[in-house]
Protein backbone atom coordinates (compact mmCIF):
# COMPACT_ATOMS: atom_id res chain seq x y z
CA UNK A 1 0.00 0.00 0.00
CA UNK A 2 2.82 2.47 0.71
CA UNK A 3 4.68 1.75 -2.30
CA UNK A 4 1.07 2.33 -4.41
CA UNK A 5 0.92 5.91 -2.16
CA UNK A 6 4.74 6.17 -3.90
CA UNK A 7 4.25 5.55 -7.06
CA UNK A 8 1.27 7.32 -7.02
CA UNK A 9 2.53 10.66 -5.68
CA UNK A 10 5.83 10.12 -7.95
CA UNK A 11 3.35 9.76 -10.97
CA UNK A 12 1.13 13.01 -10.05
CA UNK A 13 4.29 15.23 -9.70
CA UNK A 14 5.63 14.68 -13.27
CA UNK A 15 4.11 17.47 -15.59
CA UNK A 16 1.80 16.27 -18.02
CA UNK A 17 1.16 18.42 -21.32
CA UNK A 18 -2.21 18.00 -23.45
CA UNK A 19 -2.74 18.95 -27.23
CA UNK A 20 -4.41 22.08 -27.26
CA UNK A 21 -7.65 22.61 -28.05
CA UNK A 22 -8.82 24.86 -30.90
CA UNK A 23 -12.51 25.07 -30.56
CA UNK A 24 -14.69 25.65 -34.42
CA UNK A 25 -17.39 28.85 -33.83
CA UNK A 26 -19.33 27.78 -36.44
CA UNK A 27 -19.80 24.41 -35.46
CA UNK A 28 -20.52 25.11 -31.68
CA UNK A 29 -23.18 27.37 -33.05
CA UNK A 30 -25.10 24.83 -35.56
CA UNK A 31 -24.57 22.46 -32.26
CA UNK A 32 -26.51 24.77 -30.23
CA UNK A 33 -28.82 25.95 -32.71
CA UNK A 34 -29.51 22.16 -33.05
CA UNK A 35 -31.28 21.45 -29.37
CA UNK A 36 -31.43 18.70 -27.60
CA UNK A 37 -32.89 15.31 -28.41
CA UNK A 38 -35.14 13.77 -25.95
CA UNK A 39 -35.41 10.04 -24.93
CA UNK A 40 -38.27 8.14 -24.43
CA UNK A 41 -37.59 5.79 -21.65
CA UNK A 42 -38.50 2.02 -22.52
CA UNK A 43 -41.58 0.62 -21.54
CA UNK A 44 -40.92 -3.17 -22.07
CA UNK A 45 -41.93 -5.22 -19.34
CA UNK A 46 -43.55 -2.69 -16.90
CA UNK A 47 -47.18 -4.38 -17.52
CA UNK A 48 -46.30 -8.12 -16.67
CA UNK A 49 -47.95 -9.45 -13.48
CA UNK A 50 -44.49 -11.18 -12.66
CA UNK A 51 -43.17 -7.37 -11.83
CA UNK A 52 -46.00 -6.62 -9.75
CA UNK A 53 -44.83 -9.43 -7.70
CA UNK A 54 -42.10 -8.01 -5.32
CA UNK A 55 -39.42 -10.53 -3.68
CA UNK A 56 -38.08 -10.77 -0.23
CA UNK A 57 -34.63 -10.27 0.10
CA UNK A 58 -33.56 -12.97 2.83
CA UNK A 59 -30.67 -11.08 3.58
CA UNK A 60 -31.96 -7.86 4.40
CA UNK A 61 -34.56 -9.67 6.66
CA UNK A 62 -31.84 -10.85 8.85
CA UNK A 63 -30.23 -8.08 9.66
CA UNK A 64 -33.57 -5.79 10.14
CA UNK A 65 -35.07 -5.42 14.02
CA UNK A 66 -33.07 -5.78 17.23
CA UNK A 67 -30.22 -7.75 15.63
CA UNK A 68 -29.36 -4.82 12.86
CA UNK A 69 -29.68 -2.15 15.99
CA UNK A 70 -26.99 -4.14 18.33
CA UNK A 71 -24.55 -4.95 15.52
CA UNK A 72 -24.60 -1.19 14.76
CA UNK A 73 -24.44 -0.21 18.65
CA UNK A 74 -21.40 -2.53 18.92
CA UNK A 75 -19.42 -1.33 15.72
CA UNK A 76 -19.94 2.78 16.55
CA UNK A 77 -18.50 1.74 19.98
CA UNK A 78 -15.39 0.28 18.74
CA UNK A 79 -14.60 3.01 16.06
CA UNK A 80 -15.32 5.64 18.79
CA UNK A 81 -12.51 3.74 21.38
CA UNK A 82 -9.46 5.20 20.74
CA UNK A 83 -6.31 3.37 20.40
CA UNK A 84 -4.18 3.67 23.50
CA UNK A 85 -0.80 2.83 20.95
CA UNK A 86 -1.88 5.81 18.56
CA UNK A 87 -2.88 8.18 21.14
CA UNK A 88 0.63 7.37 22.73
CA UNK A 89 2.19 8.27 19.60
CA UNK A 90 0.50 11.49 19.14
CA UNK A 91 0.72 12.64 22.64
CA UNK A 92 4.67 11.95 22.29
CA UNK A 93 4.59 13.87 19.02
CA UNK A 94 3.53 16.99 20.53
CA UNK A 95 5.54 16.67 23.29
CA UNK A 96 8.61 16.04 21.34
CA UNK A 97 7.55 18.75 19.35
CA UNK A 98 7.22 21.65 21.76
CA UNK A 99 10.95 20.64 23.43
CA UNK A 100 12.04 20.92 19.70
CA UNK A 101 10.60 24.53 19.96
CA UNK A 102 12.21 25.42 22.99
CA UNK A 103 15.66 24.20 22.49
CA UNK A 104 15.69 26.40 18.96
CA UNK A 105 14.28 28.97 21.29
CA UNK A 106 17.48 28.61 23.35
CA UNK A 107 19.41 28.82 20.36
CA UNK A 108 18.08 32.16 18.65
CA UNK A 109 18.22 33.95 22.16
CA UNK A 110 21.84 32.67 22.45
CA UNK A 111 23.16 34.07 18.66
CA UNK A 112 21.21 37.41 19.19
CA UNK A 113 22.83 37.56 22.44
CA UNK A 114 26.12 36.62 21.10
CA UNK A 115 26.11 39.17 18.36
CA UNK A 116 26.80 42.47 20.74
CA UNK A 117 30.43 41.79 21.27
CA UNK A 118 31.78 44.52 23.88
CA UNK A 119 34.88 45.91 22.98
CA UNK A 120 37.63 45.93 25.33
CA UNK A 121 39.06 49.08 26.87
CA UNK A 122 42.27 49.66 25.15
CA UNK A 123 45.31 49.81 27.76
CA UNK A 124 47.00 52.93 28.76
CA UNK A 125 50.66 52.63 28.60
CA UNK A 126 52.29 54.98 30.67
CA UNK A 127 55.37 56.47 30.11
CA UNK A 128 58.11 55.47 32.17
Amino acid sequence: MLAGMIVFLMISAVQSQATPIRPDLQKMIKQSEQGRQLFIPARAGWAEPAAAAITVNPLLESLGGEKLRHDLRDELATIATPDPWIALALVTLILLMRKLRSIEAQKNRARAAGLVLEMPAPEVQRAA
